[in-house]
């Protein structure tokens, strides 16, 4: 299956892949042949649970494509923790909990509806939440997938008091990793949101890597600052030297992660739709969060959050493409 061009703002299922039909259901970027689905059976608890080194594994789905290349998707916070082809482009940190007790520190997070502090829990609430897997399809040939769903309820209205529909799409095709986010306004009046795929990309060195891309004159929050301070990027390319924090509005399409020491596991985070702004963060120094082999390159939409009518859904596409770039 091939990217086509898609309306980042749709009502309802009024979208429409180029000019050809319009998106209902699965019929949209990343939606699969007609094949075999399979499900899961997950349990039944929603949220955070009490660490315990007793308490059974998270689930996990992993999918692999006919190249062999493989990626793992745990249900809890729909997060992606591996992505390999014959390297590992993700990177999960050694502090990462794996019992349920609290977000997975590493791979591909979800930020949703906030992004960040605010006036609920750090990053809201999509990455401490269980989704519900819709479809998993490991034998399809041009790209295994699995989606999954998140749908407000009694411990998200208690947070935030508003009805959504969130569907998560993660397609392994032969080159790349794509990752499709819909979210829908289920409920009967406005509201907006924030959102992030904040993701640790692995690195040979934090020293020896820089991230490329439309930074130069763009506006950035250095949130470093105290208090966090606007200011304008001078910088074509920006080098991790110290704790780094910073929001970097409307700066999107390819950006670059670029690895000076093995340059073929560089990786080019290609956003298609909806992701407008980028963050960059690194815990530089902090050597439990194993800071010298990561840095966070996110997908945002955070510095103007989206508003939804009822019945609006909000679309975002990124692809994350492995190896020396052009």
């Amino acid at each position: 299956l091939r990217f086509l061009c898609v309306a980042a703002l749709v009502a309802g299922s009024e979208a429409f892949m180029g000019s050809v039909a319009p998106i209902t259901g699965r019929v949209g970027l990343l939606a699969a042949k007609p094949g075999k689905a399979s499900g899961m059976k997950l349990r039944q608890s929603q949220g955070l649970r009490m660490a315990d080194d007793d308490a059974p594994p998270l689930d996990k789905i992993e999918l692999k494509n006919a190249k062999g290349h493989t990626t793992t998707v745990y249900p809890f916070g729909a997060c992606v923790t591996s992505y390999n082809v014959g390297h590992e482009v993700l990177f999960v940190r050694p502090d990462a909990k794996f019992d349920g007790s609290k977000p997975i520190s590493g791979g591909v997070p979800h930020c949703f509806p906030q992004f960040g502090p605010g006036e609920i829990q750090q990053h809201g609430f999509a990455r401490n939440l269980v989704w519900n897997v819709k479809d998993v399809r490991k034998d399809e040939p041009d790209m295994p997938s699995v989606t999954m769903e998140l749908s407000d309820n009694e411990e998200t209205m208690a947070m935030w008091p508003n009805k959504f529909k969130a569907v998560y799409t993660v397609g392994l095709e032969e080159s790349k990793l794509n990752m499709e986010l819909r979210i829908t306004n289920t409920d009967k009046k406005d509201w907006d949101f924030q959102a992030a795929l904040h993701t640790y990309f692995g690195i040979s060195d934090i020293d020896k890597c820089e991230v490329r891309g439309q930074f130069k004159g763009s506006k950035f929050l250095n949130k470093m600052e105290d208090p966090p301070k606007e200011t304008k990027e001078s910088r074509e390319a920006i080098r991790f030297e110290a704790e780094t924090d910073s929001v970097y509005e409307d700066v999107s399409g390819d950006v670059v992660f670029y690895d000076e020491v093995k340059p073929e596991q560089s990786v080019t985070i290609r956003n298609m739709v909806g992701w407008e702004d980028t963050v960059l963060w690194n815990p530089y120094g902090n050597e439990g969060m194993g800071y010298k082999n990561f840095a966070c390159v996110e997908s945002v939409k955070a510095a103007k959050p989206e508003k939804l009518a009822p019945g609006e859904t909000w679309v975002s596409i990124v692809s994350f493409i492995p190896g020396k770039p052009e």
